[in-house]
């Protein structure tokens, strides 16, 4: 009998031994330093395409049209007939002729192009009573004036920040992939310095994004009625004699930021924390490299 329980004995403690020692073979084989590489990754990958996403996505801005306000500016002045379930407006003269002077149709933008905010079909409809042919998309990044033809100018303060948001963005886009390829350097070659280097290009990245998206937050606070009414952005209004006619009706427009940026301020937060996590990883790789993480 006390053989016998000797023996269990021996056998459970063999058992507890082996289970112990495979659990400590495990927590040897994953350093905890892996999760955190792991999670740096992840945030990396969300943080690097929520940014190009918004970037790329052309609904940072809508234009829309205040109904009341543009019967109350029309003042029999003008002839306003509703189109598409009152979602356009067509411009004519109050007289016998009713020669059509605008469109006023809403719009979206991003940060180098811009849109009419109508499906093609509803674009075909609109051809029956006068609509003009232009293009559906404008994109300043074509150059020339082919892209343009149908759209009024803006003007040259509005371009210079037009143009200044379009440069941080492609800054943005341009430090977001070399990051990617340094980062992914870094990792696999275990080099600390090229680690480091990339946490301080998200951070460069964010900043970048943050000059896009504050330009394009603060545009629509300073425009100057005096000069929109003859060299402004017509932005809503597609016709073939620009603002003439129809400038007094400017003031009903409605400008409101859209999704894609609310995307881009959740990408340049992103971004921030990842600066700061493959900067920690840096300080981690120092004393823990990956290899010795794995094995």
């Amino acid at each position: 009998m006390d053989g016998n329980a000797a023996g269990a004995t021996a056998t459970n403690d063999n058992v507890a031994a082996t289970e112990d020692g495979e659990e400590a073979s495990w927590n040897c084989s994953v350093h905890p330093s892996v999760f955190f590489l792991l999670g740096t990754l992840v945030l990396t990958t969300c943080a690097t395409g929520m940014l190009c996403a918004a970037i790329m996505t052309d609904h940072w801005e809508e234009v829309t049209w205040d109904m009341d306000k543009l019967e109350t500016l029309a003042n029999g002045s003008v002839r306003l007939q509703w189109l598409l379930d009152r979602t356009v407006a067509r411009v004519s003269t109050n007289d016998m002729r009713d020669r059509t002077i605008a469109f006023l149709v809403p719009m979206h933008g991003g940060i180098w192009t811009l849109c009419l905010s109508l499906t093609d079909e509803e674009i075909q409809l609109l051809g029956r009573v006068g609509f003009r042919s232009v293009p559906r998309c404008v994109n300043y990044l074509a150059g020339g004036s082919d892209g343009l033809r149908g759209y009024e100018p803006r003007a040259d303060w509005q371009h210079r920040m037009q143009n200044l948001s379009i440069s941080c963005a492609l800054v943005c886009l341009i430090v977001l992939g070399s990051a990617a390829l340094v980062g992914a350097f870094g990792v696999f070659q275990h080099q600390i310095s090229a680690v480091l280097v990339t946490g301080v290009m998200y951070l460069l990245a964010a900043s970048f994004a943050l000059f896009t998206l504050t330009i394009i937050h603060f545009k629509r606070l300073h425009i100057k009625p005096n000069v929109e009414l003859h060299e402004g952005p017509v932005d809503g209004v597609v016709s073939p004699m620009g603002v003439r006619g129809v400038g007094e009706l400017l003031a009903a427009r409605i400008f409101t930021t859209s999704w894609s940026l609310d995307l881009g301020w959740g990408g340049v937060m992103l971004c921030v924390m990842t600066s700061v996590l493959w900067i920690l990883l840096s300080k981690i790789m120092r004393f823990n490299p990956i290899s010795s993480m794995i094995n």
